[in-house]
């Protein structure tokens, strides 16, 4: 029979690690006994074991850092980064394989999108390999992975649901806009006369063809020039918007994606970008300008930004300075009354 953490000793715990951290401390074991300790009157070994188990479960996050360790509330990791994946696993191309391949109407679970993982070769082979990082810390990982997501705008939270944000072109008052309203698109100097893979014509997330997607209806593929991986448009989330504008270009598939800028897709990929005018990959600090943070919502790209034309803005600016020199400064004189009395 597995042990389970006691709910109102994580709870002790999870209070302690706030407190410490409030004091500007690192949670460290001895600080967190000590706190449970004073507070409740439990003892250091029983206080360890409960912190292990709700490891364990991942209720309590746990992140070390040359040799030294230190605990951490998951719903409230503060500036901690998503651990780094091991063995080649990418948390984000992990979490869209698992919405896309489930998808489901309403949105999937946590313990859907586990289960669904677990029983993929690559992740279930890494599972059971030497040296991995065991079930549980794999739940940890994939739900602070599914936080960072959903913080960063990837993805959807309703209740205990998650779901991918659809590529919608509409513009619904929250920031998108029309891509319709965008220039069209156009081919980077790189990207011009390269090689194109032959096409695989069978859809990679519902295994259907051209002939029949996933509601098995006729649907057009969209195959990478890299690899020869093909998709339906409704299984890769696109609008028919974005789809034709995809079609246009020499399009990677999310595995091949390199940034259109560097043209490199191992530095920093986890902070990849995906323009949702064109789905070219950027990493953010080769975007114009470079960008700190991942934005939220529907994101554009400096390649297809639509940008004033030089001479109309400088005629708008210098209107602003004339405006500005010609109001009248302080307040009006006071008419004079000439009217006799």
């Amino acid at each position: 029979m597995v042990k389970l953490a006691n709910p109102l000793y994580t709870s002790w715990i999870l209070e302690a690690i706030r407190k410490v951290k409030k004091q500007k401390q690192r949670p460290s074991e001895e600080r967190i006994c000590n706190a449970v300790s004073m507070s409740h009157g439990l003892d250091r070994k029983t206080v360890l074991e409960h912190l292990e188990l709700s490891v364990k479960d991942g209720s309590i996050l746990k992140v070390s850092n040359k040799g030294l360790n230190s605990y951490k509330d998951p719903d409230n990791p503060g500036r901690l980064a998503l651990p780094k994946p091991r063995g080649g696993l990418d948390w984000n191309k992990l979490i869209k394989r698992a919405l896309e391949g489930l998808h489901e109407a309403g949105g999937s679970s946590l313990k859907s999108i586990e289960r669904f993982l677990k029983c993929q070769a690559d992740v279930a082979g890494y599972l059971s390999g030497s040296g991995s990082m065991g079930p549980g810390l794999f739940h940890q990982q994939l739900r602070l992975a599914l936080k960072r997501a959903v913080a960063h705008g990837r993805v959807v939270k309703q209740g205990p649901l998650f779901r991918q944000v659809s590529r919608s072109s509409q513009n619904d008052g929250t920031g998108c806009v029309s891509l319709d309203s965008l220039p069209p698109v156009r081919l980077l100097p790189h990207e011009k006369d390269r090689p194109v893979a032959e096409p695989i014509p069978i859809c990679s997330f519902c295994l259907g063809t051209k002939e029949q997607n996933r509601d098995k209806k006729p649907e057009e593929l969209i195959s990478c020039a890299d690899c020869g991986n093909s998709g339906h448009p409704s299984c890769l989330k696109f609008s028919p918007e974005l789809t034709a504008r995809v079609k246009a270009l020499w399009w990677q598939c999310i595995e091949c994606k390199t940034c259109s800028s560097c043209q490199d897709q191992g530095k920093n990929a986890e902070n990849m970008l995906f323009c949702d005018s064109c789905d070219r990959g950027f990493h953010m600090e080769c975007c114009d300008p470079p960008l700190t943070r991942m934005p939220k919502g529907m994101w554009i790209c400096q390649i297809c930004r639509p940008r004033k034309k030089g001479r109309k803005l400088l005629h708008e600016k210098a209107a602003q300075i004339k405006r500005r020199y010609n109001a009248p400064l302080g307040r009006p004189k006071a008419v004079q009354n000439t009217q006799p009395s």
